[in-house]
């Protein structure tokens, strides 16, 4: 068994995760197929933040009959950390390793009181957002602006470990230990993609707020909501998300929300229908303590659907209401709307809710 040590320059981390890394292993795998039952491991590779740089620790199975070797010095390194951090690990790495160790019997303390983060199913949240068409390391770390040396797929290099087992050279060895050192390094440079949930966590201030005309798709005039926020946190790569209400685009410090305003009527409702009643000829609903003056005739007890009166100006939208009171199109609409008035311009403890709402929509992908 081969034990490669390196170290490399930390990549840039926000102060936020640098208490992750403290007691944290990147750990990935290279296997000669998906399969633990009919495939084995021939390599481990290991990083970890040691006086500020990043360690890279790699166990090289020369021939398939030093697979043990390799787990057993995986399993004694693990003694001194609490958190493995992994790229897709929770579906493939950490059930192939305990597998293998089942079937070769010989324990391993992986599963053993440990913390995992999955940077894929991380970053699988995001795949929208980032307007990616997979959530592969490689696109992710592009995305990033990242760049490596290594050039091939896991799937790529099995008969290069395969070639080397029969005769080895330190050219295949180099391709081998290559792409899983980038993996490694690509995992901690991965780490920047948390600048992404602090911001949409919160991490931005409202300091601007207007309305601006705006030219819609079929060149009629409208206006719209231009809310500019500092954002706390420098974002890797810049992020442009919509649907069909909300627009963000957040670049480096700075995110602008663009939200149409729509000039219409809508309704509230009223919650208590039983104390109304509903006129059909004002079409709306008045309240029974004053309701003594209408003919009985032009009144009629309220339902839920028609409890509700009428108001008319510009409306932003929102999915549950967040800025109170909300009113509708129609009863049940899945959509609700608040006033906009020029007094809540300047209201950033408003906009700072309201944007975090657009965020959490944009987000879940409604």
């Amino acid at each position: 068994m081969k034990n490669i040590k390196k170290s490399n320059n930390m990549p840039k981390v926000a102060a936020a995760d640098l208490q992750t890394l403290s007691d944290a292993l990147f750990l990935d795998l290279e296997t000669t197929g998906f399969s633990a039952a009919r495939n084995h491991l021939y390599l481990i590779g290991t990083a970890y933040v040691h006086n500020g740089m990043l360690m890279t620790e790699q166990f090289f199975a020369q021939t398939p009959q030093e697979e043990p070797q390799l787990i057993a010095a995986l399993d004694h390194l693990l003694e001194s950390f609490q958190t493995i951090i992994t790229f897709h690990g929770t579906h493939f790495d950490l059930p192939f390793l305990k597998k293998r160790s089942k079937n070769l019997q010989i324990s391993t303390s992986v599963y053993h009181n440990k913390n995992y983060v999955d940077l894929c199913a991380h970053a699988r949240s995001y795949k929208h957002i980032f307007g990616l068409e997979n959530c592969r390391q490689k696109t992710l770390e592009a995305f990033l602006g990242f760049s490596r040396i290594d050039s091939y797929s896991g799937g790529d290099l099995i008969p290069v470990y395969e070639s080397y087992v029969r005769q080895p050279q330190e050219e295949l060895l180099a391709l081998l230990l290559q792409h899983n050192l980038d993996d490694l390094t690509g995992m901690a440079q991965l780490l920047a993609l948390s600048a992404y949930d602090r911001f949409f966590q919160g991490g931005f201030t409202p300091d601007a707020c207007r309305v601006s005309p705006y030219r819609r798709m079929d060149g009629s005039q409208g206006k719209e909501l231009i809310l500019s926020c500092q954002i706390h946190e420098t974002l890797p790569a810049a992020v442009s998300c919509k649907n069909d209400y909300f627009y963000v685009h957040a670049a480096k410090d700075r995110a602008v929300f663009s939200v149409p305003l729509s000039e219409c009527v809508l309704k509230y409702f009223y919650p208590n229908y039983k104390d109304y009643y509903y006129l059909p000829q004002e079409d709306t609903a008045i309240h029974k303590s004053v309701a003594f003056y209408v003919d009985a005739a032009h009144r009629q007890k309220a339902k839920a659907a028609n409890c509700y009166s009428k108001k008319a100006g510009c409306f932003l939208p929102q999915y549950q209401e967040v800025v109170s009171p909300a009113l509708y199109a129609e009863y049940k609409g899945k959509i609700s709307y608040f006033e906009w008035t020029d007094e809540i311009c300047g209201d950033f403890e408003l906009w700072k809710r309201y944007g975090m709402h657009v965020l959490d929509v944009l987000k879940s992908g409604k």
